[in-house]
């Protein structure tokens, strides 16, 4: 299996947790989509004769995709934040709204995609000087167990 450099994101897109339906795209992302993992914690079990512990547990934390959707459909907002669309006017919940999906993010270089399982994304309004009217959306990685009780968090893609 040869080594590959993964960049250039091309498409984000989700579906329903546990779908075998098409994704859905979004295309209109601001450029500055980051993903990243903070390094896992861990707990020690101090020895009381020796320096070093007698054992170091870890537990790993979740996978983090930030993005600002700038370019979108009213309706597009319904499916990924909440709220409705009547005679063209977006009307946004009246509470803080989270949906989880399944979220692919596409390469164009290197691995095919990155896939999320079951990923809880929130979103905020904002407006920088200068800038256009977007959502800054938090996609979190939760775990995921399948119809066979196997939990997973994220893949990757190799077949590029």
């Amino acid at each position: 299996m040869a080594k590959k450099t993964t960049l250039k994101p091309v498409m984000l897109s989700y579906r329903a947790v546990g779908s075998a339906t098409a994704y859905t795209d979004v295309s209109g992302v601001l450029k500055g989509l980051t993903i990243t993992q903070d390094e896992p914690e861990s707990t020690e079990i101090e020895a009381e004769f020796f320096d070093s512990p007698f054992y170091i547990e870890y537990s790993g934390n979740p996978v983090t995709i930030n993005f600002e959707l700038a370019n979108y459909d009213l309706s597009e907002l319904v499916a990924l934040i909440g709220g409705s669309v009547t005679d063209n006017k977006y009307e946004a919940a009246t509470a803080a709204f989270t949906t989880e999906k399944e979220w692919k993010l596409d390469f164009q270089v290197g691995n095919a995609s990155l896939v999320i399982y079951r990923g809880l994304a929130q979103a905020t309004l904002k407006k920088d000087e200068d800038g256009a009217l977007n959502y800054a959306f938090t996609i979190t990685s939760l775990v995921y167990t399948d119809s066979n009780d196997v939990n997973h968090l994220y893949s990757i893609d190799g077949s590029n």
